[in-house]
């Protein structure tokens, strides 16, 4: 199996040597500080003496005949200095005379031919102790076989853009105590949450993780959108892992955490727990998952979600892991030699892996945009520094100075969409912008041109996608090219940048070719970021379900009117977000458009301009597609219809139709039910809707709640004889909790919930007795009373000078 060790710098490549020398003899060796005893880069120490010295010289792809002049300088360099044991390692290739040439050339320390290793001696060493390997993940996933099985099998149709993520990323990454940490706990409860603040590294790490999953032979699924997406994938028996990136935070204004979804989230998480083939990751900024804390309940009271978790704290990040970090893009950038020296000059590096900004995000930006900025390499730490005082003069230097206007234009409407784009939509975006202020349109060719200065610093672009939208042209057969934000900080920039342009804000609505751009600057001024994550909040303070103040205007005056101009003007567009089909299968298909999800995104930017953005012709059209789509055969959205309705309501002149359309909703839910959840949804129509009863509906409330009680006795009686698990009965008593509640029958909630309490002890019993003589596998028990396992980890590496040593 053949590996790539020129994704090791030169001290990943000491760690490696010495991890396997070690593990070779079976005894400790350390790592000799750099530039106090030349010729050492590791050593075994016994007894006041070094009984083995070894030194490490990292050549990969190289031959013999290429590093002889440096191997000639370092014999030289150390003469006859050592007695003891004297081992030299290259990650060049040696031949036997190879070796036998350089005991010539080392013949001052008495250099032995078997103590001396090429990299194909390393190479044997790793077969004999693979758990250096696997212990090494830079390593690991540069391997033939790795990449091979990661890069042809049908794992990599379905997640190509996270594995393409990683193995280009892999030189940089730092395999921290959280990895281990977040593997451990895996396989422990099944179930990991990685949070932490913005850059800190969340999804790097929950990525890696699901990169090893694969290459172990779980099938990697991603959850998009909601628990849904998890839930439509699952297959019993069969090893999948699922990663929900984001959780807490949302891909669109209006997908918020439905009705419920907190307890989904909470029944799948505690489901995935007790099933051996399954695993959940999920992240979240630490900031958020507090906040949830008030606004999910449900959640909080979860230790799978709140307690056990993996914490990536910029605070908890050690001076020596930022040290780590910092030297990886250093030394992978190919800044070149006046850079280098910068950095190392008077211990410069110091001053940026202390400073009180320091971010991996930020590290990343600085480095990858160096050789564009016309600063000079001997000023390099300098920039950096300026960089990390003020983070937005960065991004506003990049994006004034060193970019087109085609390339602020790619860049502007890839930040407004947020999601990765078909190539073809997002050109189409650019000349639909390019048209709307009057500039010349860009050919193609131009625009391919400019994407592709973009790539790599700013844009990633995955070009074997599998997309279906062959009414435009696009055919699975072929392989389509997507295009995202590279660096996630970009949006953060937009949402600041915006505030001080506001100009442009008036050209991206008039020149935005599709709704999800417009719906992004809705969110903006009701006072989110771009990346949305007061969204919750936002809608709940404009729909009333729980008590916000309103955010402050961001716009100039009159943008209001241009933005709901392009809201209408758009809410029939095609989409430009992909999302999986029914079937899973490694197709994307264009989003359905969804009328609902528009008009109410419309409603709520009118809602806030105090209902003078939206009348006339728009309003009716929305009354009408309202109409339609509860006249349909189809079911409906039935709560976000509500929501609708409620709104609807508020514009007198087409008051008395909401009323007589909430009417035929109210009475199709009525016909059939049969479960809780089918109460609890025929209510709505009656009580979320602040216009005063109809005739009809004041009756059919009445009816509807006798129906109820009924049911509700009956109803726990079948389910008593039904359940047969812990996990059952807890999920009935929740289901029949809620509903209860939601009709607000507080005192038959106590009476059923106390009976139910004597069926769940007996199933508890029960259960516990089965337990202890069935199962013996810890990894089906999760403990009851476990401790909590929250964690905050830094990495141990070797001092920082003595690895920025190692550029010099």
């Amino acid at each position: 199996m053949t590996r790539n060790y020129a994704d090791l710098s030169p001290h990943d490549f000491e760690v490696l040597v010495r991890d396997l020398l070690q593990a070779e003899f079976g005894v400790r060796m350390e790592t000799f500080p750099q530039g106090r005893d030349g010729g050492v880069d590791i050593r075994l120490h016994h007894g006041g003496v070094d009984s083995i010295v070894i030194q490490c010289k990292h050549s990969p792809g190289r031959t013999f005949a290429q590093v002889r002049s440096q191997l000639e300088l370092e014999a030289r360099k150390i003469g006859s200095r050592f007695t003891s044991r004297y081992m030299l390692v290259t990650s060049a290739s040696l031949t036997r005379i190879n070796k036998q040439q350089i005991a010539r050339i080392f013949s001052g320390v008495h250099l032995r031919e078997d103590d001396i290793l090429g990299v194909d001696d390393i190479e044997n060493l790793l077969t004999r102790h693979p758990g250096v390997e696997t212990q090494n993940f830079k390593l690991w996933i540069t391997s033939s076989a790795v990449l091979q099985f990661l890069l042809t099998s049908d794992l990599h149709l379905r997640s190509a853009g996270l594995v393409d993520r990683i193995v280009k990323r892999r030189k940089l990454y730092v395999h921290s105590e959280a990895y281990a940490a977040s593997r451990e706990m895996l396989a422990a409860h099944h179930v990991c949450v990685i949070s932490g603040e913005p850059g800190i590294g969340k999804t790097t790490l929950a990525e890696t993780l699901l990169v090893r999953f694969m290459a172990d032979g779980w099938e990697v699924n991603v959850a998009s959108v909601d628990v849904s997406d998890i839930e439509r994938v699952w297959r019993p028996g069969e090893k999948q892992v699922f990663l929900y990136d984001d959780f807490l935070g949302q891909n669109s204004l209006l997908d918020s955490l439905n009705k419920n979804e907190d307890s989904r989230l909470v029944q799948i998480a505690e489901r995935i727990a007790g099933d051996r083939s399954k695993r959940l990751i999920m992240t979240t900024r630490e900031y958020i998952l507090q906040e949830s804390r008030q606004a999910y309940p449900r959640l909080k009271s979860s230790p799978l979600l709140y307690e056990d978790r993996v914490v990536l704290n910029l605070s908890d990040y050690t001076r020596v892991q930022k040290a780590q970090i910092f030297y990886n893009h250093v030394y992978f950038a190919d800044l070149g030699e006046e850079s280098l020296k910068s950095i190392i000059s008077n211990k410069n590096y110091l001053k940026i892996i202390e400073h009180p900004n320091f971010n991996p995000r930020m590290i990343e930006l600085v480095t990858s945009n160096f050789r564009d900025s016309g600063v000079p390499g001997c000023d390099f730490h300098r920039y950096a520094l300026e960089a990390l005082n003020n983070p937005r003069e960065l991004w506003e230097s990049i994006f004034q100075e060193q970019l087109s206007p085609v390339e602020r234009i790619l860049l502007l409407i890839l930040a407004t969409v947020r999601q990765p784009m078909e190539v073809g939509d997002l050109f189409k975006g650019v000349s639909t912008y390019e048209s709307a202020s009057g500039t010349n349109i860009t050919p193609s060719h131009g625009l391919r041109l400019a994407l592709k200065k973009l790539q790599g610093t700013f844009v990633q672009v995955t070009s074997d996608a599998r997309l279906d939208d062959q009414p435009n042209g696009i055919h699975p057969d072929n392989c389509s090219a997507i295009a995202e934000l590279a660096n996630p900080s970009f949006i953060d920039f937009i949402s600041s940048y915006l505030s001080a342009h506001p100009s442009e804000i008036s050209q991206i609505a008039q020149g935005a070719a599709f709704f999800e751009q417009v719906e992004t600057l809705v969110h903006w001024d009701m006072g989110g970021d771009f990346d949305q994550r007061l969204l919750v909040s936002l809608m709940d303070a404009f729909f009333g379900e729980r008590s916000h103040p309103k955010p402050n205007p961001r716009l100039a005056p009159g943008q209001q009117h241009v933005i709901m101009d392009a809201l209408v003007r758009l809410q029939d567009a095609a989409s430009c977000y992909w999302v999986e089909p029914a079937d899973y299968g490694p197709v994307r298909v264009r989003r359905p458009v969804s009328e609902l999800t528009r008009h109410l995104v419309m409603m709520m930017m009118d809602a806030k301009y105090r209902r003078r953005l939206l009348s006339g012709r728009p309003l009716s059209v929305i009354l009408e597609k309202l109409t339609r789509r509860v006249a349909a055969e189809s079911a409906i959205s039935v709560g976000q219809e509500m929501r609708l309705i409620a709104n609807l309501a508020l514009y007198p002149e087409v008051c008395q139709s909401v009323v007589r359309v909430r009417d035929a909703i109210a009475e199709r839910l009525v016909e059939s039910l049969s479960s809780p959840e089918e109460f609890q949804t025929a209510l709505l129509p009656f009580v979320s809707v602040g216009v005063n009863p109809s005739e009809w509906s004041a009756a059919a409330e009445v009816e509807l709640r006798r129906r109820f009680l009924d049911f509700a006795s009956a109803w726990d009686s079948e389910e008593s004889g039904r359940v047969n698990t812990v996990a059952d009965c807890q999920e009935s008593i929740s289901r029949l909790a809620s509903a209860i509640e939601d009709f607000g029958y507080f005192d038959l909630e106590a009476t059923m919930l106390k009976e139910r309490l004597a069926l769940l002890e007996d199933e508890v019993a029960q259960d516990l007795e089965f337990r202890d003589e069935d199962v013996s596998d810890e990894d089906s028990v999760i403990p009851p009373n476990r401790p909590p396992a929250k964690r905050y980890y830094g990495v141990p590496f070797d001092p920082v000078v003595d690895l920025f040593g190692s550029l010099g």
